[in-house]
């Protein structure tokens, strides 16, 4: 006797309503893996994400808990802890490249994470109504082309758990794992 599972829930989300629902979502937290693969470059690390309207912490650890980086900041400041040095900027990207040699739009993360977009990217829907690829159209992030995997319902949202960005031009592959959401 074999044990049948249950069919996949069907989704439909208007998706106009619910990239607003993403919109108005300004405090969460996620827990996962990050993994950043450069032809010079390749690192993988525990990631901590905490976001609270435009303020944000961002740390990266080892396995073994040791702490890689750990980042504050908002749309105006950033402030990077690294090897017990803290440097400040007006950029958080910037000041990541600078550190670690990382090319990574951490400006636009917090709207990307959630599986939300602008109005002028260029988005390719699931048949469920969610972002799947998402190609932005920011001055700082043109190049990059992000898909979306593993999405789940988390309280009253669907969220991505697994997020892509690649950037051919520079050979950038950057992947995101969430093992965990909390929203607020």
């Amino acid at each position: 006797m074999s044990c049948a599972s249950p069919p996949p829930t069907k989704v439909e989300l208007d998706s106009a309503q619910h990239q607003q629902k993403l919109a108005a979502l300004q405090q969460w937290q996620i827990k996962g893996k990050f993994g950043f693969r450069s032809p010079e470059q390749k690192q993988s690390a525990n990631l901590s994400w905490l976001q609270n309207s435009d303020d944000y912490q961002l740390s990266l650890s080892t396995i073994l808990g040791t702490s890689i980086l750990s980042l504050q900041g908002n749309p105006q400041w950033a402030s990077l802890k690294a090897d017990d040095e803290t440097y400040n900027g007006a950029s958080a990207s910037e000041l990541i490249w600078q550190m670690t040699g990382w090319t990574i739009p951490v400006e636009q993360l917090p709207t990307w994470i959630k599986g939300q977009s602008l109005k002028s990217d260029k988005v390719v829907l699931s048949e469920q109504g969610w972002i799947t690829e998402l190609q932005p159209t920011c001055i700082n992030c043109r190049g990059w082309i992000l898909r979306f995997t593993d999405y789940q319902a988390v309280e009253n949202y669907w969220l991505p758990h697994k997020i892509k960005l690649t950037h051919k031009k520079n050979s950038v592959d950057v992947t995101i794992k969430i093992n965990s959401w909390e929203t607020n």
